[in-house]
Parts: C-alpha cells; structure tokens; sequence
C-alpha cells in the first residue's frame, strides 16, 4: 500500500538524513508494514537501526537519544518530527531478559521496497511478531494478523523464538 503523502515526504527526509550520515538502517512499523502490502495508512515513520549506529543516526535526525524501557522491553529512543510527521528511532529493541536485539538478523532478512522514487530497506515483519509472541502480546498479535501482509516466513520466526527460548529461565 502506498504511503500517505505527508508520511513518505518525512520518510524521504529521513532516508537523506540517515543515507547521508551513513547509517544502515530500517522501516520499521506501520508504514514498513503498509510497504510491504499491509493494509495500514500509518501516520509516523518508525526506524529501527543498530545500537552502535544509534547515536549517529539520532545526531542525523536531530534528536536526542534516550534509554528506554517499559511494559517488558528495553531500547534506546529518540524521536521528533521531521516533515510534519512523527518519527520514532530505536535501537536495540529487546524483550527484557527474553529476547535480545538481533540487527544482523533483522538486515539480513530486510524486504526491500519502493518509496518515493528510492528503494528503502523494510524490517522484517515478522520481528514485530516475535517481540510480541515472546511478550505474550496477544492483542499485538491479533493487530498484526489483521493488517495483512506479507505472511510470516517461518525459518525467520524459528531463529528468533528458538533465542527466546534458549534466553529464558524456567
């Protein structure tokens, strides 16, 4: 599903941004849902980039960069708005003590879409869903059963919940 216009001129200023600062990074959320044909008119940009990359991509941005955590996950944050549009930086997603930050993984398995005349890298859908499973997020899982998409590759989701599951403590 194309982006709204206001949404893919701030993911365009972001992809310059970030492109120019030299920082790999990810579509992440809604609206790299909805590029990957989600049916989701999202109304922000969420990025995901690795936490080595973080400070960087946040000075690129123009924000500032914050230590997260709540409701069972721990990040580093910034967000602003750029175009108009909210913009939600993270790195190092992980669910506390379950499930660690896997960049490598996650660019590995990036979709690559068309926005805005450039290709730009989607994060996997199927990380979300792993955060969520590992959570036991049901509402987040029933959210992103229903917008469609893609459906979840299986061999990526075993990687993921098989590091969940090593990780826990029984």
């Amino acid at each position: 599903m194309p982006l709204p216009p206001r949404t893919l001129a701030a993911l365009v200023a972001v992809a310059d941004r970030l492109d120019r600062a030299g920082v790999p990074w990810l579509l992440a959320g809604g609206a790299g849902r909805a590029l990957q044909g989600a049916a989701h008119r999202p109304a922000d940009i969420d990025v995901e980039v690795s936490a080595e990359h973080a400070d960087v991509a946040a000075r690129a941005l123009g924000f500032a960069l914050t230590r997260d955590s709540g409701g069972g996950m721990t990040s580093l944050r910034a967000g602003g708005s750029i175009a108009d549009t909210w913009v939600d930086l993270s790195a190092g997603i992980a669910v506390t003590g379950r499930l660690e930050a896997d960049w490598a993984l996650q660019w590995a398995w990036a979709v690559p879409c068309s926005a805005g005349g450039r290709t730009v890298m989607a994060a996997p859908v199927e990380e979300a869903l792993a955060r969520a499973i590992v959570r036991g997020d049901w509402a987040r899982i029933a959210r992103l059963a229903a917008g469609g998409g893609p459906p979840p590759r299986p061999d990526y989701l075993a990687r993921r919940l098989s590091s969940a599951i090593s990780n826990a403590t029984l």
